[in-house]
């Protein structure tokens, strides 16, 4: 049987101008806390800089499942524009983007957000498909490992100042969004990238019976994170102890969570 040949990537891939504008606005709210030029504004800016770097992960987390689907055998993540990393090609942008802003906001719980569709019949096997579903928090543990990488080597050459402070309180505080969406997409749930993962290697009874309860499922997932005291206690446990592996200071992300409120 003769294999499918690899798809060209010449023209496919791309940066959007929306994910520019996004990581551009990231970025100038992160100089602004970084040189502390508008203390009266650190609230916006603290804001500004992590829910702009979390989007920014998001586009890369969505980027990484349609790559690898790409490769897989499902060219249509091509034409549907999911290949240029533009947060308003996805399917909902309400739900991908919207509500996980705002329970975000809320709660300190990031939804996994993001939703690119997948033709998984197109692909060329199983573990492919598999592949596609991991490809995502991968790309999240990415933005992570880069955000650990900065709480490393700033000890070392003493980069954090009391001038300062506050950028290191938002990137840390991002820092702790990025390890709770890694944990919360990896979680063999419905609907969730780790069951993504399993998906293809169970019975078609059960893959149907999982994709028609996915959303429930993940309502499931969040009213125990929300109202359930050990549940949630344990999550963020695991979430912190990650953080902690990363170097984060916890009393950093304390701060960007403080700073992060208007009221």
């Amino acid at each position: 049987m003769r294999k499918r040949p690899w798809p060209s990537l010449q023209g496919v891939l791309g940066i959007s101008p929306v994910f520019i504008g996004i990581v551009g606005a990231t970025a100038v709210a992160g100089v602004l806390l970084w040189m502390n030029y508008l203390p009266h504004y650190v609230a916006f800016l603290t804001l500004l800089f992590v829910v702009g770097g979390w989007v920014t992960s998001l586009c890369i987390h969505e980027f990484g499942h349609a790559f690898v689907a790409y490769l897989g055998g499902d060219r249509s993540v091509a034409g549907a524009g999911y290949l240029t990393l533009n947060p308003l090609r996805y399917t909902n942008v309400t739900m991908s983007l919207v509500l996980p802003i705002i329970f975000l906001l809320l709660g300190g719980i990031a939804l996994p957000g993001g939703a690119v569709y997948i033709n998984h019949s197109a692909l060329r096997s199983r573990v492919w498909s598999s592949a596609v579903s991991i490809a995502g928090p991968v790309g999240t543990v990415l933005c992570g490992l880069l955000i650990a990488g900065v709480f490393f080597v700033a000890p070392q050459h003493s980069w954090i100042t009391q001038g300062n402070l506050n950028f290191f309180a938002g990137l840390a505080m991002l820092g702790f969004f990025m390890a709770l969406a890694a944990v919360l997409n990896l979680l063999p749930v419905p609907g969730l990238d780790g069951f993504g993962v399993i998906r293809p290697w169970l019975p078609y009874s059960v893959q149907f019976a999982a994709m028609r309860y996915s959303m429930l499922a993940i309502y499931g997932v969040f009213a125990l994170l929300w109202f359930v005291a050990p549940v949630r206690s344990a999550f963020f446990d695991v979430v912190l102890q990650l953080t902690t592996l990363a170097n984060i200071d916890a009393a950093l992300i304390v701060i960007g969570q403080m700073n992060m409120r208007f009221f």
